[in-house]
């Protein structure tokens, strides 16, 4: 008999297990918050976060979704989640979404971006942000003039 084989075909099992056994609740609303939150700073930029993956940890995917705005932080853009624990990690998650929110709403010169957030009434509010010329130059003039000369021909 190859028991090694078996050993592998075991500790496989074992993992599939892991993976299809159903999250405990306090999980479940754990990524449904992060994942909630992050939406919310991704919604600043016309996007959303990717959903947490199967077997994913509430801890991994808080980290996970959080290296896409840390770029935006001056502060923490170097910063290694890796060995972060969960108080750690909040306080990290604070500073880079609050500038990462600042960041879209200081788009670069001639970019405008939309934002649409929801109201306590639950409508949709659009909000633009950043240079205005982006969509106004389309409606104004190139800056060349033209006189007419009234009095040829007479």
């Amino acid at each position: 008999m190859n028991w090694d084989l078996i050993a592998r075909t075991n500790a496989l099992q074992q993992r599939v297990d892991r993976l299809t056994a159903p999250q405990p609740a306090a999980e479940r609303d754990a990524l449904a918050t992060a994942q909630a939150r992050a939406d919310s700073v991704a919604a600043h930029f016309g996007g959303q976060v990717s959903a947490p993956i199967l077997g994913e940890t509430p801890l991994a995917y808080r980290k996970r979704v959080l290296l896409g705005f840390q770029r935006h932080s001056p502060r923490f853009k170097n910063t290694q989640l890796g060995p972060l624990d969960s108080p750690s990690l909040s306080l990290v998650e604070d500073h880079v979404y609050a500038d990462a929110v600042a960041a879209a709403k200081k788009p670069p010169p001639g970019v405008m971006r939309e934002v649409s957030e929801r109201d306590a009434a639950g409508r949709l509010i659009s909000r633009f942000y950043g240079d205005p010329s982006a969509w106004m130059d389309t409606f104004m003039s190139s800056g060349v003039s033209a006189r007419i000369n009234r009095s040829a021909g007479k």
